[in-house]
């Protein structure tokens, strides 16, 4: 296999992640966000939708925001690694 294959799948490698969770988060809860985008807008058939969106170290700092999103009872409707030329 090409090491340019190998390496679009390794990781512990940054990406730029674009979450969608039913309803708001409490402001207590954005500081655990620091330095990603928060939104909030109808999406489909939900009034009320936050997207999350940022540079994420690897795959072990998404995997821990998803961990904290669920703890804290939220749908999560989409997660999607957005391809993009830029790096961290």
């Amino acid at each position: 296999m090409p090491e340019e294959t190998v390496r679009q799948y390794l990781f512990d490698r940054p990406g730029f992640y674009q979450i969608r969770i039913v309803g708001e988060l409490d402001e207590h809860w954005l500081a655990h966000l620091e330095g990603l985008e928060i939104s909030t807008n109808p999406w489909g058939k939900y009034q009320k939708v936050t997207q999350i969106s940022g540079w994420l170290a690897d795959q072990t700092a998404l995997s821990g925001l998803l961990d904290l999103l669920s703890d804290l009872g939220r749908v999560i409707l989409t997660v999607e690694r957005i391809e993009t030329d830029e790096e961290v």
